[in-house]
Order: structure tokens, then C-alpha cells, then sequence
């Protein structure tokens, strides 16, 4: 089955219409949010010792009239007189505070891409759908910790590449005294470095998609995403590098709402007029507060955009290695997912041809062949 990466991203466009997504990637936001603070306020005095109270401490002395850097110095004092067995707890206890809210986030995150596949298949899922990893969340864990070590490993031997052509490209130049001769070898290190950080990164792609849709965890739901991208790597890699834009004008708009805002305070500061400055006060407080308005509706919409195209990309995979029975049938119609089609993902002629049959339309020529629709195109963002 052919992939086409225009056609995909419009599906996921119009499944988003009507589907909530942005109300829905907000509130999965606060509630991620939310439950990070709460570990950190119950689970971060009994797992660090009590670290908040040299915060505490220096807030304390703050407010005494002590000066910011004596504040903490005071603090710190107090807490090395707890001895090195309680500084050693501490650091105990902030890695495994560490570790659990992660956890807490990576089974989020799974819960979040659940939603994403059942809004691209147009299940209308509920809200409550962000939640749906955590009745699974030890095989969501595992699962994700054998990714990681995998991806690790792999990481390392890509390294390892790159660090014996990186030696030898060195060596040779030392040999030779001439760096000519090592700039191949210097290339080849970058492009293996390169080429290895996308292969690893995009091997595993699916994995969090064929644990949610079919049952797989562990190592079974390894060996099924890399079966799934055994040969779609390279397009799963481009499909994520075609949001490239959308995330270089978030960047933009950040930095062109810090030069707006600061140009304006820096000349009313050259200028030395206290109206002046006042005046520029408030309108770099408005452009900071625009930029982030703006920044947050694009990442509200963006986020359900990319991860909804991941989510398509893992049913086209499922469809195009089993055949029609082995994910949803894509249809790219008005009316979205299940619709009627006005294009597929095969093009060409038909097979077969009718040889034998007779005269055909009663003996007169046959109608002129229906105008293909239009190409579906890509956003612009690539």
C-alpha cells in the first residue's frame, strides 16, 4: 500500500474538527501538572529528608533582613551538621523521587496516545481516555524501560562508530600531517552518527501504539513495532521532520516577543524619561503576554497534531504489512474516517480487462473516465 504523508496529515486534520482536542491536550496538561506537584509536596519530605526545610530555613533568614547569598549559606550550614549519612539519604531520596514522578509522566504520556489513536479512528473517545494506561501501568512501565534500555544499547554501539572513525580520521591526519586526507573519514563519522541517532530514535516509534491496540507488552510488543517499521523507518522519520516548521515559528514567535518587548525598555532607559519607561513597562508586559497566549493555542493544537499523525502512521503500518484486516481502512472523503473516499492510498488502473465480455454500454462508446481529484498537499511546515 503506498504512503502518502499529505493525504495522512488531512486525515488527522479532520478528525481533530469537533473531536475536543485542544480542551482535551490542555486538561491532560493540568492534570500531569498537578499530579507532579503533588508527589513533590507528599513524597519529597519523606524521600529527601526533609530538604524542604533548607528552603524553608533560607526563606526564613530572608525575611529576617539577612542577605540572599548568608540566607542559603545558613541553611546549608544547618543541613551539613545533619551529617553525611542524612546527605547521602537526601540524594537517595531526590533519584527516587525523581524516578517515580517520570513514571508518573511516561504512564501519562502512554494514557495521552491512547487518546490520539481512538480520535484519528474516529472512536470519539471520552476524556477519561487519558487515564487508560494506568489500569495497565505495570506492563506500560516495563515495556517502556526494556524501550529505553534498547535504545540506549543501540545508542552506544552508534557512538562507539562514530568514536572509532572520529580516532582514525585523527590518527590519520596526525600520520600524514595533512587534514585532507581525514576529512572523508571525518564525514563518515558524522553521517554515521547522524544516520544511527534516527534509527534508533525511529525503530521504536510504535511501540506505545501496539501495546495500547494490541494487548503486546515487554519484549512481544518490541518485536512487533520492529516488524511494523522494518521497512518504514525512513518514512516514519519524515513524517516526523515535516512538523519541523510548526516548532521553528513557535521558537520565532518566542524570540520575536523578547526583542519586542526589550527594545522599547532599553531606549526608555537610554532616554532616562521614568514616563517613558513606565509607558514601555506595560507595553513589553502585553507583547510577553501575547507571545505566550499565542505559543500556548499553537502547542495546544500542535501537540494533538503530531501525535495524532504518529497514532495514522502506526494504523497505515498495521494495514500495510497485514493487509485490510490488519489495522483501519483508510478513507480520505469530506466526512473523514469511514467516509466516502475521493482518494485512496493506491493509485493506477484497475487490473483486468474485461476481455471477452462484448460490446459494452449497449454497443456505444464508453463514457470518458471520471477527472482524478486533486492531489492532497502537505502543510507548509516542512
Amino acid at each position: 500500500m503506498e504512503f502518502n504523508r499529505a493525504q495522512l496529515k488531512r486525515e488527522v486534520k479532520l478528525s481533530m474538527k469537533g473531536s475536543g482536542c485542544m480542551m482535551v491536550t490542555l486538561l491532560f496538561g493540568v492534570v500531569v501538572s498537578v499530579g507532579t506537584w503533588l508527589l513533590n509536596t507528599i513524597l519529597g519530605g519523606m524521600l529527601t529528608g526533609g530538604t524542604g526545610s533548607v528552603s524553608e530555613t533560607a526563606v526564613y533568614y530572608i525575611q529576617r533582613g539577612y542577605d540572599f547569598e548568608e540566607a542559603v549559606n545558613i541553611a546549608l550550614l544547618e543541613l551539613f551538621r545533619r551529617g553525611p549519612g542524612a546527605l547521602v539519604a537526601i540524594a537517595v531520596g531526590g533519584v527516587v523521587l525523581s524516578i517515580i514522578i517520570a513514571l508518573w509522566q511516561s504512564a501519562m504520556d502512554v494514557g495521552y496516545e491512547g487518546w490520539c489513536l481512538s480520535m484519528v479512528r474516529r472512536e470519539n473517545p471520552p476524556v477519561s481516555k487519558i487515564f487508560c494506561a494506568l489500569p495497565q501501568i505495570l506492563q506500560v512501565l516495563a515495556t517502556r524501560f526494556l524501550t529505553g534500555l534498547f535504545i540506549v544499547l543501540w545508542s552506544l554501539l552508534v557512538m562507539l562508530a562514530y568514536g572509532i572513525l572520529l580516532t582514525a580520521a585523527i590518527m590519520l591526519a596526525a600520520l600524514t600531517d595533512s587534514a585532507a586526507l581525514a576529512i572523508p573519514l571525518l564525514l563518515a563519522a558524522v553521517a554515521a552518527l547522524v544516520v544511527g541517532i534516527v534509527w534508533v530514535s525511529t525503530r521504536y516509534l510504535l511501540v506505545d501504539y501496539v501495546l495500547l491496540d494490541k494487548g503486546l507488552f515487554g519484549l512481544d510488543a518490541i518485536r512487533e513495532c520492529k516488524r511494523l517499521m522494518s521497512s518504514n523507518i525512513g518514512k516514519g522519520f519524515v513524517l516526523q521532520l515535516s512538523f519541523f516548521g510548526w516548532y521553528l515559528l513557535m521558537i520565532a514567535m518566542f524570540y520575536l516577543g523578547a526583542v519586542l518587548a526589550v527594545i522599547p525598555l532599553v531606549g526608555a532607559f537610554a532616554a532616562g524619561s521614568s514616563g517613558g519607561l513606565i509607558a514601555s513597562s506595560g507595553f513589553a508586559l502585553l507583547v510577553v503576554i501575547a507571545a505566550a497566549v499565542g505559543i500556548s493555542i499553537l502547542s495546544l493544537w500542535l501537540r494533538p497534531y503530531v501525535t495524532g499523525s504518529i497514532a495514522r502512521f502506526y494504523d497505515w503500518t498495521c494495514a500495510s504489512a497485514d493487509g485490510p484486516q490488519g489495522g483501519p481502512v483508510f478513507h480520505g472523503g469530506g466526512d473523514g474516517w469511514g467516509g466516502p473516499a475521493n482518494y485512496t492510498w493506491t493509485s493506477g488502473p484497475a487490473s483486468g480487462s474485461g476481455a471477452g465480455s462484448g460490446p459494452q454500454n449497449g454497443g456505444f462508446p464508453p463514457p470518458p473516465p471520471p477527472k482524478a481529484p486533486p492531489k492532497p498537499r502537505d502543510d507548509p511546515w516542512n
